[in-house]
């Protein structure tokens, strides 16, 4: 399994703008129905929400391969970014990680 990392800077005062986006768009609704998805979380750094998070939880490098070639990920980088600081670490590429050890609680579910 990998783990997805992307951290995006939202322009001052618009993460919550940012993460309406996501859902507006269904992007982690899209993401989960991409084949070996198993799972995807956007969150805001606190208190101030000056960076917003996205993981996701792959069966392979593979499987995120494929979601990267997805319809609509290209549109969805482009009407991202006025939501972004005009910076240039604002949008990153984003980083693989190979999870080594995973333990959970079965049946869990957080939602805002």
């Amino acid at each position: 399994m990998i783990r997805s990392v992307l951290s995006l800077k939202p322009k001052a005062g618009q993460s919550q703008d940012l993460v309406r986006f996501f859902g507006a768009r269904k992007i982690p609704e899209r993401a989960l129905a991409s084949p070996g998805c198993l799972g995807v979380e956007v969150q805001k750094l606190l208190p101030d929400g000056d960076e917003v998070l996205v993981t996701a939880l792959w069966a392979s490098v593979d499987s995120y391969r494929t979601w990267l070639e997805s319809a609509g990920r290209h549109e969805d980088g482009v009407q991202m970014l006025p939501l972004l600081a005009e910076d240039g670490g604002a949008l990153g590429p984003a980083r693989l990680y190979e999870v080594a050890r995973c333990v959970t609680h079965h049946n869990t579910s957080v939602s805002r």
